[in-house]
């Protein structure tokens, strides 16, 4: 009994230590070390060092081919939501610039064509034009998605005001502070930090986060019953004050909150 129970044990010594032989030193499971099997969190980190890279040299088919790796959570709308919520957390600035301007060189654009929104004007425009309300959602600011622009983030100094238009559309479901920058050639500029202010507050947002609109495009909600001045963190002579919710006639007499469109643009 003794030696059948002898032998018993050292077979299974034996069988573990042949087991153990093989997994570990003969055939090792072989690691996934891609950036596909990163954590959530680390694709994140992941997903804003390319950011970071390409807003230094501006290779956007080598961005593409790094995000490629982590699947979907590097398509271009992957990149702007990441951007959108960098930004709603108070995240880094600079960051922010950079995720911007990446998801509008990867093309992020909206399902069906919408019409351009045409260059800022050389000369003061004229004041308060009403927009009326039409089968499309708010004024869209796309350019053709038969391109995809390159832009980079905008740290550079010098805008001017060229002026304030009202907007009335009734399918706007919140008045807005709506702003678009430009560059000095007429192109449409992302990652530009704006400042609102108003009595007992302040927030910042930055255009190119809804490339769908337009690289150069960026909003803010409006309450009504405060008053706002806006101007741009590149240049803060670049100011806007006294800005509240505006009033758009409807056609029973009544009115409903519009919105405003403030554009800026580099000389």
């Amino acid at each position: 009994m003794t030696r059948i129970f002898t032998a018993a044990f050292f077979g299974l010594v034996l069988g573990l230590a042949g087991g153990l032989l093989y997994a570990w030193v003969i055939a090792p499971p072989e690691p996934d070390l891609t950036p596909a099997s990163l954590r959530a969190d680390h694709k994140t980190t992941y997903i804003q060092l390319v950011a970071q890279t390409f807003a230094a040299d501006k290779d956007i088919d080598r961005a593409r081919a790094r995000l490629s790796l982590i699947g979907d959570a590097g398509s271009a709308q992957a990149v702007t939501a990441l951007a959108q919520r960098t930004s709603a957390s108070g995240g880094d600035a600079a960051t922010v610039r950079a995720l911007a301007a990446l998801a509008a060189a990867l093309g992020a654009r909206p399902a069906s064509p919408t019409p351009n929104l045409a260059p800022p004007p050389t000369e003061t425009p004229v004041p308060t034009v009403i927009i009326e309300p039409t089968a499309t959602l708010s004024p869209t600011l796309a350019p053709s998605p038969t391109t995809v622009p390159t832009l980079t983030p905008q740290p550079a100094t010098g805008f001017e005001f060229v002026g304030k238009q009202l907007v009335c559309d009734s399918q706007l479901t919140q008045p807005l502070l709506q702003v678009v920058t430009f560059g000095a050639e007429g192109e449409q500029l992302p990652g530009v930090e704006v400042i609102v202010e108003w009595v007992g507050g302040f927030d910042h947002f930055f255009t190119g986060l809804k490339p769908e609109l337009g690289e150069g495009y960026g909003d803010f909600t409006m309450t009504p019953g405060l008053t706002y001045d806006l101007h741009l963190v590149a240049d803060p002579s670049a100011a806007v004050t006294g800005l509240d919710v505006p009033a758009c006639p409807q056609d029973n007499n009544q009115t409903y909150a519009g919105s405003w469109q403030l554009v800026f643009r580099q000389p």
